[in-house]
């Protein structure tokens, strides 16, 4: 592979011409409006090697967001190069069957739990979306219960209660939250009356709720671990207990592994706590940078799809072979490269050296990681059980302010990024060195000296 210099050659007129171009045509001049960061607004990168960036004023930068999750092997790594290269020549654009699909096929299911089938979509919006559909097709029901904080992706169905929502619904005396839509233009009155929304890690609430609604509940879809509110674990026996209650009620449960799969080992979340549900829904790290997501479950549930069933999922962009030859290679990379294992160590040394240096500065905060992904609770040195907790504790003024000064000033992106009402996790890959960790840890006390704690402001 030559090196990530091509994008770096752009001159000032050419700049000039693209930011105009941006401006005037693209919204808000992004292509995702996660890419505008609600503190420090947008950044223009030119390109990225490895775990570093470089903005388009030639600053160079230790990525902390690595494509929110996706790039465990990192910027432009060599095994998905040489899968693109290996595609561009068989024909990286046909969706046809070929024997590469039979094989990721396969692979999922040698690493994965639950996986007894696969279909593959593009995103995990898709993901979750189909895998709902399924759940309703297999018993004929209605309803589905998440959980607040948890999101599913932008369908529709789901993106209610979601970590990024500018409320918080209201509790109801059965414990259960009020819907909260998660983005406007959502047909609240007819979507909302399909979700039950619960507190993660409250099992009470959880025994009312399918003993009240049980009959009409389709499924139970669920991170394993929140790792999109920072980081949450589930208490000792939860997810045993939802399993439990959802075989009881004959619902499904769906394991949204968009995150927790392929950080915390090849089985992703079932494998590390041993709980298999249902379904599971799988992106990001399934394709280290290709755009590849899939449903997986027990056949029983699976063969509902169509051609075997009645339940339609398919796309025009669904199995195209770069990204069937991209995950199949993202998968054996990791596994043979020992980037679980890397992930893992780096996770706990990060975690310990953050709360020590957190302590150290006077700084009340929990912080606690999942397979490289960190979250750090300023605020209060309790573990947060649920996003509720998180946003109640957070100090956002404090964690803004050293978030600022660490992307402005000392050349980490994304580290301590701010979002909502509760903060992004700090995002490792195993292509983060011992150097880079502690070059990263080196900044990281420069602004806590420079940024004495302040307690929260009082709403």
């Amino acid at each position: 592979m030559e090196p990530a210099l091509e994008s770096a050659k752009w001159d000032e007129a050419r700049l000039r011409q693209a930011e105009a171009a941006a401006q005037a045509h693209l919204v808000g001049a992004v292509v995702s409006s996660w890419n505008n960061f609600q503190v420090t607004g947008r950044t223009v990168i030119s390109h990225a090697d490895g775990c570093r960036v470089w903005d388009v004023a030639g600053r160079e930068r230790i990525d902390w967001v690595m494509g929110w999750g996706s790039l465990i092997l990192g910027h432009r790594p060599a095994a998905i190069h040489d899968a693109v290269m290996e595609a561009m020549r068989f024909g990286l654009g046909y969706m046809y069957e070929s024997p590469r699909t039979g094989m990721l096929a396969r692979r999922m299911a040698e690493l994965v739990p639950c996986a007894e089938r696969m279909r593959l979509a593009n995103s995990g919006t898709e993901a979750t979306l189909h895998a709902v559909r399924i759940a309703r097709a297999v018993t004929g029901r209605r309803l589905i219960l998440k959980f607040e904080g948890h999101f599913h992706g932008l369908n529709d169905y789901l993106l209610f209660g979601v970590d990024g929502a500018k409320l918080l619904g209201e509790i109801n005396d059965d414990g259960l939250i009020d819907p909260v839509p998660g983005s406007a233009g959502l047909p609240v009155d007819a979507l909302a009356p399909l979700l039950l929304i619960a507190p993660f890690n409250d099992l009470d609430v959880l025994e009312r709720a399918f003993a009240k609604y049980g009959h009409d509940i389709a499924a139970v879809i669920m991170e394993p671990v929140a790792l999109n509110v920072g980081c949450i674990a589930p208490e000792p026996g939860y997810l045993q207990a939802v399993r439990s209650m959802a075989s009881q009620a004959g619902s499904l449960l769906i394991f949204d592994e968009i995150l927790t799969g392929f950080r915390l080992g090849g089985g992703g979340a079932q494998g590390k706590f041993g709980v298999v549900p249902d379904l599971a829904c799988f992106g990001k790290a399934m394709g280290c940078g290709i755009p590849v997501a899939a449903v997986c479950g027990k056949a029983a549930y699976m063969d509902a799809l169509s051609p075997v069933g009645s339940v339609e999922m398919a796309g025009t962009n669904t199995g195209r072979q770069l990204a069937v030859s991209g995950a199949l290679a993202a998968l054996d990379a990791m596994e043979s490269s020992g980037a679980w294992h890397r992930l893992a160590v780096a996770n706990d040394r990060v975690v310990a050296a953050c709360r020590a240096l957190l302590q150290r500065h006077g700084v009340p905060a929990y912080v606690e990681g999942f397979g490289g992904r960190i979250g750090v609770h300023i605020g209060s040195e309790q573990r947060p059980r649920n996003f509720r907790e998180v946003v109640a504790r957070w100090n956002r003024d404090y964690h803004v302010s050293l978030y600022r000064k660490l992307h402005d000033t000392l050349g980490l992106f994304g580290f301590l990024l701010p979002l909502g009402p509760c903060p992004e996790p700090i995002t490792l890959s195993a292509v983060h060195s011992d150097q880079d960790i502690d070059t990263t840890l080196d900044r990281f006390e420069t602004a806590l000296r420079a940024t004495p704690y302040q307690t929260a402001r009082m709403p």
